[in-house]
Formats: C-alpha cells, structure tokens, sequence
C-alpha cells in the first residue's frame, strides 16, 4: 500500500513540476527573425517563437524594459517562462498548459535580459546585465510563453495599467563562414591552388571556413607562380563571400641593346629575327649574359605570370683625371 501511495504521490510531484496551468490574455508574438515590440501588462501573455535558422545561432535573449511606476516594488513581481505549450498561443485562447523553464523575482533596475541557450553546445554566459536561464531550450520545445504575475500583497490596481516592453533577438556565437569563390581563364586540371588563412595551411576545396570573429588575412597561391591576398572581416553568425579572379597570361621579355652583341639566354645563344619582338618565357629564375669584345656582362633575373620586362645593357664612356 504504502508503495502504490508512493507511486501516486511521485506521479502528482511530476504533474505539478511539468504541467502547469498558465492563464493570460495574449498580446502577442515575439520573432527572431524580425526584431518587434510586444506590451504586455500583469497576468498577461507572450509567446518567442524560433524563427530564423543559422548554424551559428546559441539562443534568444529576452529583454523586459520595466516600467517606472512599479520599479519601486521591489521583489514584488516574478515572470515565468513555459515550453512545451499548449494549446498553440493565439488570441482565442487564454487558457494553456506549459512546462516551467524559469521563474525569477523581477530586480529593480529598468532592463532586464533573459539569455536562453537552444543548443547544449553554447558559449552563452551570465553576466552582471543578464540572467542565464540553466540548462538548454531545443528549438521543437518553443514557442515560449512568458508571464509576469505579482507575487506580494498591496500591489495597487494601478499597477495593472502598466505595460512592460518586451523584444528578443538571436545570440549567435562568436564564428562566421568565409565562402570562397576561385575563378581562373585557364582550363580545369591545368592549375591547383593552396590556401592559407592568417598564415596557416587550410585544406581546398572545401564549402565553407569557419572562422573566429574579427579580421583575418587570406592569401591563395596559384601552382601557375600567381598569388593573391585580401582581407576578411567576419561577423557573428554572418557569412562572408569572396571571389578571386586568376587570369593568368605568360610572363615576356624584351632584349633593348645595340647591334653586334652576343646574347646568351639560360646558357644558350639567342638568335633574334627581329629584335623588336618580345620573348615568352616561363614562370621563374632565368639568366641572360651579354658578350662584347671578350667581355661578359651577367644578371639573374626572376618573372612572374604576366610580368613584361625590359632588359637593356647601359654603356657608357667614362674619363678619369690621372
């Protein structure tokens, strides 16, 4: 007997923690997607739906703007929050049954922020502006329901009059995405490109680069000698996008000097038509020696993807004073 009675008495203790009667005129939708005011007075309702979808979205934060004239009741109001809520709110019903999430004592002051985390993986904190409700809300238990009832006598009837104004908005977590976009004027298998992000390999192709908030340096080098840089800044919970054009062309020389000089290019003797015309080479190091009367006359030199060069040889007669 006194097991049955155990049993009954657990299945009320779980009714009264988990199905609780919530009674209010609702005044209103609360979005995530759009921020909106909602007013609502004492014994009232409002219900935050979870409207907008993003991998980088943690939770609501709720704000209650309190009223002047009841600033001055101090622990005189709690508000309640419910999930699970049924029947859906709307403004043909007035009476609901929720699951508790959170109740609070109101503290004086004229903003108060309610921080719920949606996910069981958040960065959200309680700070000395906020109030971090424990555990995580899932995004199938909203919409939410909130009420603030007063919870002490001689409380004045114009204290119903007051509204309080309440708004939401999205907390994301302190990541973006990068989305790169890498377009080249030469034919698929012809190029590969390597990517780095403030200075640190990271692997291409791939959809998107999770990053840290704030301004990262990009550089993508193509296998062509061709490179690029830019710079990212990301945002909480935005996404950037990137495009880099590569339009590669190869690198040319033109040979300025007179008549009658040899000219060796990487060890082998040019022989010009028209000395005019310039000369494709390819990416890199190369060499050029010019020959005259026994003389040689050397550089090293390096070219890039579309680098035009001029290589001329500057003589000169020098007198000294003896």
């Amino acid at each position: 007997m006194k097991k049955k009675l155990l049993v009954l008495f657990s299945a009320l203790l779980s009714l009264t923690l988990w199905a609780e009667n919530v009674n209010g005129q609702f005044q209103g939708v609360l979005s995530l997607s759009e921020e909106n005011t909602v007013e609502m007075g004492l014994e009232e309702v409002t219900a935050v739906v979870f409207d907008k979808e993003t991998s980088f979205l943690e939770g609501v934060e709720l704000k209650i703007e309190v009223p002047r004239a009841l600033q001055q009741y101090r622990n005189s109001f709690a508000v309640y929050m419910y999930k699970d809520v049924s029947p859906q709110p709307s403004e043909r019903e007035r009476f609901y049954k929720g699951t508790r999430i959170f109740m609070r004592m109101l503290p004086v002051q004229n903003n108060i922020y309610l921080r719920i985390p949606a996910f069981q993986d958040n960065t959200m904190v309680q700070n000395a502006d906020s109030i971090l409700i424990p555990g995580y809300t899932p995004r199938e238990d909203f919409p939410l329901l909130t009420t603030i009832i007063p919870i002490m006598k001689g409380i004045p009837g114009s204290a119903f009059n007051e509204k309080f104004k309440l708004t939401c908005r999205p907390i994301y977590s302190p990541k973006g995405s990068l989305s790169l976009n890498i377009e080249s004027n030469l034919k698929e298998g012809d190029e590969s490109f390597s990517i780095s992000i403030d200075g640190q390999p990271v692997k291409w192709p791939t959809e998107d680069f999770i990053l840290d908030e704030g301004l990262h340096e990009l550089e993508v080098s193509s296998s062509t000698g061709m490179s690029k840089r830019a710079s990212v800044v990301i945002n909480p919970g935005e996404k950037q996008f990137l495009d880099l054009q590569f339009n590669y062309s190869e690198p040319q020389i033109l040979i300025d000097v007179p008549e009658g000089i040899t000219i060796y290019l990487n060890e082998e003797e040019l022989i010009r038509k028209n000395p005019e015309d310039p000369i494709t080479l390819e990416t890199g190091e190369h060499s050029i020696v010019f020959e005259i009367g026994g003389y040689q006359y050397s550089r090293d030199f390096t070219v890039a993807p579309g680098d035009s060069l001029t290589i001329s040889l500057q003589m000169d007669v020098l007198i000294h004073k003896n």
